[in-house]
């Protein structure tokens, strides 16, 4: 026992890959360009998009001069420029910064997400302008033209709507199954916190309110001792009282709240990914309002299932993704997808995660193989293994952990554990590499369980033997991007070139671990940002969750960057009459036909 205790305390010790965080710059923003001309009914289908520059190897992409000129001309355009004034007016800080509010008090843990959904479905019909046919999601789940409907065992509730486009009206259309080609913009709408959906009584999470000059809390009464706290009405909206005053001021950075008087609000969520999906949603409204027309449809989307045991399933649903045959079918013929959430990486973090759980005997007797004895087992068994970048020189860092350990306590006047648990996780940005760890670690479930019945001559199956159960299996692809300079890449550079924020010296090289991971894998060109704007923030996937306002013109530039890069990739009807072809084909990769 010593020596599995030894081997426990190395395996939790452990490193794990540090996965990619929300956040950006704060850099001040140029001024909105100004507005042009009158609007003019749409022109012609545009010609065919040009070839795409050959793939680079710099960590700087190559951009093609159609990209450079069509990230112009939608910059200068006047119904994109409208769309920016209106988005930095006071009146549209100040609607976004509430509806921030009022959507991130709603408890969405992963895979019960249904009641956000329902919120977000009942504006974009009610109070976004969208018409039922838009309106592309619905209440139970169900989302038509995908084949994958069910994750886990559960329904997928994301929350998406859609921009239509030109192009399938367009003589000679291209389609697959009669998919017409989609841009994806996306963000999650669940949180890590609480992992447990509360009672229909009390759905909503308080937004607490601390002075940034104060100490973090640390323990979940330290929160619950903090008095102030934004006010909601009847119907879910928030009141402007003196709380609210003092919570929706913004700053430069966390120094100027600190010293302005700034307040931390506290809530799960708040910046991991509400801020950018409120941003998402924000995206919707404008394109709607201002009558934004792309060529290919865009779909912007609340997704579902992207934190802790959320497994993907909103993007799974999206790109009918099938985790058993690791492959996608992308039945609704998404070209390009621009995650929300991450700050520009463009390499994926794969990983496979096992919930195993070990019980014990379903005959009570003394002297019998122990669930607690068969779990510490395997727990030992796998802190022996040795990754595929401890053995050998230039392999990918590969890295896994027991995450989880527990047991149910026995019975009254009982001294038998029932079960015990372990959820052990896998990491490698290389397919190959993290198939390989498994292959290493997912025999020791059983040999641990074995050595355990073997000690006490229990054989195995037996009603004196211990037993193991897959309680859940997740996976998250991996992939490594082998073109810098895909369209997607392209589109997201040289926006943020030509709106003038959040620009870059380089790609990010990194692994994430993200939607994207989804798209990426099956071969969707992807690539991800934040929209929100922050003066200080922590806590991500804590209770203690929290942000300080950060300038809001920030925000509408990433909204604006958002909206240019998708057009880029979409193609684009200008108010001059003249059209922005697409610059993505409209034949999304698969990996799969059917699943």
């Amino acid at each position: 026992m010593a020596e599995r205790l030894s081997n426990l305390r190395l395996l939790f010790l452990a490193s794990a890959l540090v996965l990619t965080a929300c956040g950006g710059s704060d850099n001040d923003p140029p001024p909105a360009p100004p507005p042009g001309g009158e609007v003019e009914p749409p022109a012609p289908p545009p010609p065919p998009p040009p070839p795409a520059p050959p793939p680079s190897s710099s960590n700087v992409p190559t951009i093609s001069p159609e990209v450079v000129a069509a990230a112009e001309k939608i910059t200068s355009d006047a119904q994109v420029a409208a769309v920016v004034q209106d988005l930095l007016t006071p009146e549209n800080a100040k609607g976004r910064f509430n509806q921030h509010m009022e959507l991130v008090r709603i408890a969405s843990p992963s895979r019960y997400e249904y009641r956000m959904a329902a919120e977000i479905h009942r504006r974009m019909a009610g109070e976004w302008g969208f018409s039922p046919d838009e309106v592309k999601t619905s209440a139970d789940g169900n989302l038509p033209g995908s084949d994958v409907q069910i994750v886990d065992g559960m329904p997928v509730y994301n929350a998406c709507v859609e921009i239509k486009g030109s192009y399938s009206s367009t003589p000679g259309a291209q389609s697959y199954n009669g998919q017409f080609p989609k841009v994806l913009v996306e963000s999650h709408i669940d949180v890590v916190n609480p992992e447990v959906l509360p009672p229909d009584s009390n759905p909503y999470q308080p937004i607490r309110l601390q002075p940034i000059s104060q100490p973090i809390v640390t323990l979940p009464s330290e929160l619950d001792m903090i008095a102030d706290q934004l006010a909601f009405d009847a119907g879910g909206r928030i009141v402007e009282d003196s709380n609210y005053a003092q919570a929706s001021r913004w700053f430069k950075d966390a120094n100027a709240a600190r010293d302005g008087g700034g307040v931390r609000r506290y809530v799960p969520g708040i910046g991991d990914a509400m801020g950018n999906t409120t941003g998402v949603m924000t995206l919707a409204q404008m394109m709607k309002k201002h009558n934004i027309k792309p060529v290919y449809d865009i779909w912007i989307c609340g997704t579902a299932g992207e934190e802790g045991k959320g497994n993907l399933a909103g993007m799974k649903q999206l790109y009918g993704y099938d985790q058993d045959r690791g492959t996608g079918t992308n039945p609704l013929n998404f070209v390009t997808n621009f995650g929300n959430e991450g700050g520009g990486s463009i390499n994926f973090l794969g990983s496979y995660r096992f919930e195993m759980k070990y019980k014990a005997p379903a005959t009570p007797g003394p002297n019998q193989p122990s669930a607690l004895e068969a779990m510490a087992a395997t727990v030992a068994k796998i802190a022996d293994v040795r990754t595929p970048s401890e053995l050998r020189e230039g392999a990918p860092r590969t890295t896994y952990t027991v995450g989880q350990a527990s047991c149910e306590a026995p019975a009254s006047g009982s001294t038998v554990v029932p079960s015990c648990t372990i959820l052990v996780d896998m990491r490698s940005p290389l397919t190959e590499t993290l198939d390989e760890v498994r292959a290493a670690i997912e025999p020791l479930f059983q040999a641990g369980v074995s050595d355990e019945n073997a000690r006490y001559g229990a054989a195995e199956g037996s009603a004196q033997a211990v037993t193991k159960e897959l309680v859940w299996f997740g996976l998250r692809p991996a992939h490594v991007n082998q073109d810098k300079s895909d369209i997607a890449i392209q589109a997201g550079w040289q926006a943020a070139q030509t709106v003038g924020v959040d620009k870059q010296t380089q790609l990010d090289t990194g692994a994430g671990s993200l939607n994207d991971n989804v798209p990426a894998a099956i071969g969707v060109p992807t690539y991800n940002w934040n929209l929100a704007s922050t003066a200080g923030s922590g806590g991500t996937h804590a209770f203690w969750e929290w942000s300080t306002r950060g300038n809001p013109d920030m925000e509408a530039l990433r909204i604006q960057r958002a909206m240019t890069a998708a057009l880029i990739s979409a193609g684009f009807h200008a108010a001059d009459g003249t059209v922005v072809p697409p610059l993505a084909g409209p034949i999304g990769p698969r990996t799969a036909q059917v699943q």
